[in-house]
């Protein structure tokens, strides 16, 4: 049995360490999170093996660590036991058509049907990938992909945010918040922050002209005074956040999901319901976010990195409040 270490290249024929979930038969109780020893997985057509240094935690991480979505589990785990890890970013260990062998990449997969990230090594398609520019260091890169993806989609294709304009985001001092000010503040948005009193001065520091700390009980006047609502908690609803938007405002959640009143009443109003699923990822907007990161739209948020063996830890800091960023897991070394 072979494994390797930080700083090793994949050994031919070895494993690798990956983090895994498993139900207790019967009951309801939440899955049991271990470390298994897996093959180091070969790549199929259009797929590349990357080598991970560090994953990032996402909220459906830890909804799924606590027993949530568990039929969808289920079914993952019949394909792989990796069902955790949508971004990450490593060494590739093959060549793809534009990737090769060595270059730093990162990644973001399906939620849902992966292929998924928290494990050592991983064969995920070329089009997940992109080259991680040279100002950004890897543990950055895997900070920030899943939050600049979803504020990308939010932000410029449904909001088609322009200059100018007055832009409100919740959480925004998550792994989502703290990029959607980035990019806002990027395209030359006037930003407000929704954040805990004590991450005041760091979102401002990331963009936001004024913050309000909802542990202090402030919220902006309801003046109709945001062009944009961007609920990246989500904490609100459209109808929370209504009187807060201008008339023709636009209100987007990074759960749309859990407000389907809401958009069943934006049907009878001029302030609008923005619908955003960030499930997938493609070689295009993979791009888009690189030359974004290279020409400084974005800088690393990490709030923590935790190695793997204190993976029960990282989960736990994923469930509290005043984080600053994104969460990782170093992957580099199992010991």
């Amino acid at each position: 049995m072979t494994y390797f270490g930080k700083g090793d290249s994949l050994p031919e024929g070895g494993e690798m360490k990956a983090l895994t979930l498993s139900y207790s038969e019967p009951g309801s109780a939440p899955p049991t999170r271990k470390l298994v020893d897996l093959p180091i997985p070969e790549p199929r057509a259009g797929e590349l093996r990357v080598r991970v240094h560090y994953a990032g935690l996402s909220y459906i991480d830890f909804e799924t660590s606590n027993g949530e979505h568990r039929r969808a589990v289920e079914r993952a785990l019949k394909k792989s036991p990796v069902v955790s890890g949508i971004e990450m970013a490593g060494i590739a260990e093959t060549d793809g058509r534009k990737i090769k062998q060595g270059d730093p990449v990162f990644g973001y997969t399906h939620i849902t049907r992966g292929p998924f990230y928290h494990a050592q090594a991983v064969s995920t398609p070329e089009s997940n990938l992109a080259v991680v520019p040279a100002n950004m260091s890897l543990e950055g890169a895997a900070s920030i992909v899943g939050g600049a993806l979803t504020s990308i989609n939010a932000l410029e294709r449904i909001a088609k945010l322009e200059r100018g304009a007055r832009v409100l985001v919740t959480a925004a001092t998550g792994s989502v918040g703290t990029a959607a000010l980035q990019l806002a503040r990027h395209l030359g948005a006037e930003v407000s922050a929704v954040c805990h009193s004590s991450q005041r001065e760091f979102a401002m520091s990331l963009g936001a002209s004024s913050a309000f700390a909802y542990d202090d009980g402030e919220l902006p006047k309801p003046e109709g005074q945001f062009d944009v609502v961007f609920d990246a908690a989500p904490s609100l609803s459209f109808t929370l956040a209504r009187p807060f938007l201008r008339t023709d405002g636009l209100y987007v959640s990074t759960m749309p999901h859990r407000d389907v009143t809401g958009w069943v009443r934006s049907l009878f109003s001029r302030r609008r319901w923005g619908f955003l699923l960030e499930h997938d990822t493609d070689a295009t907007r993979m791009e888009q976010l690189r030359t974004l990161i290279a020409a400084g739209a974005f800088s690393q948020t990490i709030d923590s990195i935790f190695p793997l063996k204190d993976a029960a830890q990282a989960f736990a800091r994923q469930g509290m409040s005043g984080k600053r960023g994104k969460i990782l897991l170093d992957f580099r070394d199992f010991e």
